[in-house]
């Protein structure tokens, strides 16, 4: 095990600059506090560093996350140290640094399926990842623009759903439609758009579909919208409420699916 209290060792400045990139397409993933770090431990393979404070030896929790890890591949850092990468203000001290999961180079639209359009809030793409698990989606693709889903600020809102999920980032996505229009097991495509759209309470859902959510400000693109099936709106029950919040939006979306296809209903 390593144990570093200065901020001249070479392994911890290594450590930081990784740290500086965390979350861009290519990186590492660092994943803070004790449930994200149980739920890679869960549901993946392989590993870089364990890293935990060092007031937080004995911890239950630190300790269990300890366990089959090789002891040259956990780092004990000194509070001030560990604060200076630690992502968030009040942290549990810990956190986990491993690979990206790997994700087939072939992108189909076969599966249960979100895109996700331009949303740059990493609250709301977490939000909607952890809705797109719970609800049943196995898929989410993210064009150019989209939040980096592998970020700290993305990875803390999801909760653990991206190790449930394939993700695929920086997709073209007219171009994926375009490709896939011809596809004979391409699912049908559902955007949210106000205009010229059908109400979601009175439509009936496909059991699975690929479902497109858009931009906070400026909704679906509308060379998206062209390429759906069907354009679904959500009735509000105030006029003067434009919109939801697109987080709010595919929960509200995805589970009616889900509502409407329970016990083969």
């Amino acid at each position: 095990m390593k144990v570093i209290a200065s901020r001249a060792n070479p392994f911890y400045k290594t450590l930081l600059r990784q740290f500086r990139v965390a979350g861009k397409s290519g990186e590492l993933i660092w994943l803070e506090g004790p449930h994200l770090c149980q739920m890679w431990q869960t549901h993946q393979m392989g590993m870089a560093w364990l890293i935990f404070e060092s007031s937080r030896l004995g911890d239950p929790a630190i300790e269990a996350l300890r366990v089959g890890v090789d002891l040259e591949q956990q780092v004990c850092l000194s509070h001030d140290l560990f604060d200076s990468i630690s992502s968030v203000q009040s942290h549990q001290g810990v956190l986990m640094v491993v690979p990206a999961p790997e994700v087939p180079s072939l992108v189909r639209l076969n599966c249960a399926t979100v895109l996700l359009d331009r949303i740059q809030d990493p609250g709301n793409v977490g939000t909607i990842l952890r809705t797109c698990a719970a609800a049943g989606t196995t898929q989410v693709i993210c064009s150019s623009g989209t939040a980096a889903v592998w970020s700290p600020k993305v990875l803390r809102s999801a909760q653990g759903a991206h190790f449930v999920l394939q993700i695929h980032e920086n997709i073209d996505l007219s171009a994926l439609l375009a490709k896939e229009s011809g596809s004979q097991d391409r699912l049908p495509v559902l955007a949210t758009a106000l205009d010229a759209s059908a109400s979601l309470f009175e439509t009936t859902l496909p059991e699975q579909a690929v479902w497109v959510f858009g931009h906070e400000g400026q909704g679906v693109a509308p060379d998206l919208l062209a390429m759906a099936d069907q354009r679904i709106r959500i009735d509000h029950a105030q006029a003067a409420i434009e919109s939801l919040n697109v987080a709010s939006a595919a929960a509200i979306c995805l589970f009616e699916q889900r509502r409407q296809h329970r016990q083969g209903q």
